[in-house]
């Protein structure tokens, strides 16, 4: 069966922004102090989170996929304007940041 090079992407970019996002969040609980702040851990949750459902309405073909890759490029921009613009943010952080603004991007094309 042969897939959208399109849609391949956005799912690509999903499951790695889930992988890149709780890694993340395991780093940041362990660093501690403001790494480990409620706010900043639950919206790189909320992103890993929607990110792997986002990735499965796709791969299952939901009718309600643009509307969930709308809500997802949402969250990842959030989440990687707290990682990216955290006040001690380090690499492995700079890194969460780029996997979520380049899913934003793939999931915001989707949802167009």
């Amino acid at each position: 069966m042969k897939t959208d090079p399109k849609l391949e992407a956005c799912i690509q970019a999903c499951l790695d922004c889930h992988r890149t996002c709780l890694s993340c969040i395991t780093h940041c609980l362990g660093k501690g102090g403001s790494h480990a702040a409620l706010d900043h851990v639950r919206i790189m949750m909320d992103c890993a989170q929607i990110c792997l459902t986002a990735a499965d309405f796709m791969i299952r073909g939901s009718r309600h996929m643009a509307h969930l890759c709308r809500e997802c490029a949402e969250i990842c921009r959030e989440c990687a304007e707290s990682c990216g613009h955290h006040p001690e943010a380090d690499e492995h952080m700079r890194h969460c940041a780029e996997t979520c603004r380049n899913c934003a991007e793939e999931c915001g094309r989707m949802a167009a």
